[in-house]
């Protein structure tokens, strides 16, 4: 019986989890006028990405032009900005094969729609117009340009309140170059300046919409600063949210930027959005609109129609504020609020153990703290074995990273393994003595440190464990009510259902991990191993024995080496784009 629920809690929380990392189902054609339909906007992909148009070519020019038609057909008043290209982006320019690359320019699209209130800010939506040489550009940035037209298609003319701008720009894939001079900003390997436009100073929000790939849940990744009530504003809005705070941090760390960059370090308050799944598409020639997978389009376009429509239509805008904590729950719900509050889970979990210990009589201190050091041990096997995997597969020396992009899916499953591996090895080396109340104290104990930890260096992290973490705790009280004796049949199922969301929600953290940083640094999914054994420790069938331990963790490795070994060796993907010099 112990093995079937033990089975039972992994499948119902991979299916969980893999519910809710899938994209909504696309809305057709002949939707309402007033939602956002991903089947009206690729009319649009299928026209802006039917062929490679970087900037400065004829391709680019016609897609410039049929912008422009679109824009005024929907009430925009349309002018363009071109600016010559900066040595540094003509030179990447020349590479992609343009002789002329010095005396190319810029172009980009400025559109606006007038509301009510001209006095007031204006909300804008932005995207960039040019693919890379050799790559219909389907995801990037297609998806993105065609998104805001839809966009500006679903909200009347008569709703808004304020000015709806759109902003389609140019050489983004040469370094921002567009974005930069819009915003005035030096370009890359420049110190010469333009003015800012003018539009640029009446942006009150901004929404970019960018991709990385073809596929998957449209994310929020980064907010301006102080973008407290913002955030708050998207989570009221959004009913199909994707988003994480500490992503917000972690992506502030990164070497990374887009069209959203210069628009920050402006001082203007938007979000950014993206999709990044089918990461094997990004710069692709391969990424052609029939490629793309409609549902990202259609998540990404609702959330970018949500939150656009709920700002260019209120009688005033969200001020700057603290910024928050904040995650949404397998994507039914935005849960923000005030980093301080992070203290209060853990002042719950806290509790929780407290009256565990207090209560049960089955623990000794000894092995109570020597149970604390099982995810420690976990954590360093996971970490070991997902760091050699990927040695293995390919990354102990200089590595395509187009190649890398197309092998992620097989780097999760790398990174699945080795986790699996690092806790079966972890539960091997614990004591055999070691009582189910000691082994669950000490696991949640741990986190709880380690809670601590991240409350005090990074509050808006929080939500990775305290979300999976505080249940979990509760459950633990819930089975410790007697002081000796067996788990009640009650608290044993309880303890499932909290496993099968924290597992969940953990599944859904470490896949975006992975998208984001997963083919340099996998090992990354180490952090989870203590929280995943503190949900399955009241799980385990018992006994297990050393010895099944080991082979199941040896069978695990082994397998990790396999699929390592089919990356390294497979011939180099058909995605990547021709002019990679490291094809």
């Amino acid at each position: 019986m112990r093995w079937a629920m033990f089975f039972a809690v992994l499948a119902l929380a991979s299916l969980l989890g893999w519910r809710a990392a899938l994209p909504p189902a696309a809305l057709p054609a002949a939707a309402p006028a007033t939602e956002f339909s991903a089947e009206r906007a690729m009319a649009d992909i299928r026209v802006i990405a039917a062929r490679p148009h970087p900037t400065g070519s004829a391709a680019n020019d016609t897609v410039r032009a049929y912008l422009v038609r679109r824009l005024t057909g929907l009430g925009f008043q349309v002018r363009t900005q071109s600016v010559f290209l900066p040595e540094r982006a003509a030179r990447r320019l020349a590479a992609w094969g343009d002789p002329d690359a010095r005396f190319r320019q810029a172009t980009t699209i400025i559109a606006l729609r007038p509301g009510r209130d001209r006095a007031a800010p204006a909300i804008g939506l932005m995207a960039h117009y040019d693919s890379v040489w050799a790559s219909p550009g389907a995801g990037d940035d297609a998806a993105g340009v065609a998104a805001a037209l839809e966009i500006a298609r679903a909200i009347p003319a008569a709703s808004q309140q304020r000015d709806l701008a759109i902003l389609f720009t140019d050489a983004e894939e040469l370094g921002l170059v567009g974005a930069r001079a819009f915003f005035g900003q030096a370009p890359k390997g420049s110190s010469a300046t333009l003015p800012a436009d003018p539009l640029a100073r009446r942006l009150g929000v901004l929404i970019n919409l960018e991709t990385r790939g073809g596929g998957g849940r449209a994310f929020m990744f980064e907010t301006s600063s102080q973008a407290g009530a913002l955030v708050r504003r998207y989570a009221a809005s959004t009913a199909d949210p994707a988003t994480t705070s500490i992503a917000v941090k972690v992506y502030e760390l990164l070497p990374n930027s887009t069209d959203f960059t210069p628009a920050r370090q402006a001082g203007v308050a938007g979000l950014n959005i993206a999709f990044t799944g089918r990461a094997e598409l990004y710069h692709s020639p391969l990424a052609t609109p029939d490629a793309i997978d409609t549902g990202s389009v259609q998540h990404l376009g609702a959330q970018g129609l949500a939150i656009t429509r709920d700002l260019v239509t209120a009688a005033t805008l969200p001020g700057p504020a603290p910024d928050l904590a904040f995650g949404d729950i397998l994507g039914v719900t935005t849960l923000a609020y005030p980093p301080a509050w992070g203290w209060l889970p853990i002042a719950v979990i806290a509790a929780c153990l407290i009256s565990a210990a207090r209560t049960r009589r089955d623990w000794r201190l000894a092995r109570l703290a020597g149970a604390t050091l099982d995810g420690l041990v976990a954590a360093a096997a996971v970490a070991v074995i997902a760091y050699a995997g990927n040695l293995l597969s390919g990354a102990d020396a200089p590595a395509n990273y187009y190649d890398r992009l197309a092998a992620l899916p097989r780097l999760e499953i790398m990174a699945l393994l080795a986790g699996g591996a690092g806790l079966a090895l972890a539960l091997a080396m614990a004591p055999r003595r070691r009582s189910l109340s000691e082994g669950w104290i000490g696991a949640i104990g741990l986190n709880l440190l380690l809670l601590v930890g991240l409350q005090l260096a990074l509050p808006a992290g929080g939500p990775v464990l305290a979300w999976p973490l505080l249940p979990a705790a509760l459950a633990l009280a819930a089975a410790t009510r007697r002081p000796l004796g067996p788990v009640p049949p009650a608290a044993r199922l309880l303890a499932a259902a909290v496993a099968v969301f924290g597992l969940a929600m953990i599944g859904g953290f470490a896949h975006n991990l992975l998208l984001g940083i997963g083919i340099s640094s996998p090992a990354a999914v180490a952090l989870f191993a203590p929280l995943v054994l503190a949900l399955l420790w009241p799980l385990l069938p018992a006994p297990l024995s050393r010895r099944t331990l080991l082979i199941a963790a040896a069978a695990m490795i082994a397998g990790n080496a396999i699929v390592a070994l089919s990356v390294r060796l497979d011939p180099i993907a058909a995605t990547i784009p021709p002019y990679d010099p490291k094809k």
